[in-house]
């Protein structure tokens, strides 16, 4: 970060290379809308560069990356509800246990998850799908461990009781 700080475009080019994929899926998780994750991610990388003075090694990289790109995502789907744009909503299949395949399964798991509350959703998406630990997350989404936890586990029962609605 030292060397982006000074300017270092080959070092910025090393950060994108290492979160680039990471923080797309997160946004994309988030926002379903690889148009608007691009943005977003793009978005991340344009602080980066602007804003590597300010970074706080007190802080991991990682975690003041997935900050700034969760906040342009908070800040993404406050604008689409300001402006009553509706996320398009995927009709859940009927599906039971015994005529449902794995990737089945797993579109099932990322419609579930896209329904849960944004908080929710962040925090299942960093410690789930990025697994990242819960003091890493609690410091990206300036929450408590204990905060991570709570929506953590409110999380992981809606997705279950979800998912026993289809038999899963």
């Amino acid at each position: 970060m030292q060397q982006v700080a000074k300017g270092d475009e080959v070092a910025l080019r090393e950060l994108i290379d290492r979160y680039r994929e990471r923080l797309y899926r997160m946004a994309f998780n988030l926002l379903s809308d690889r148009a608007a994750a691009d943005d977003a991610v793009q978005e991340t990388f344009i602080r980066l560069w602007t804003r590597a003075r300010r970074y706080n090694p007190r802080h991991t990289v990682a975690a003041w990356l997935y900050t700034i790109c969760v906040r342009r995502c908070y800040d993404e789907l406050r604008h689409r509800r300001r402006h009553r744009e509706a996320v398009e909503q995927m009709e859940m299949p009927v599906a039971t246990a015994g005529n449902i395949d794995g990737e089945q399964i797993l579109a099932l798991l990322q419609q579930v998850v896209v329904t849960l509350p944004t908080k929710q959703r962040v925090v299942y998406q960093l410690r789930e799908i990025e697994c990242l630990d819960a003091e890493s997350t609690a410091e990206a989404l300036r929450m408590t461990v204990d905060q991570v936890k709570a929506n953590l586990w409110n999380a992981r029962n809606t997705v279950r009781e979800k998912l026993k609605q289809y038999g899963i």
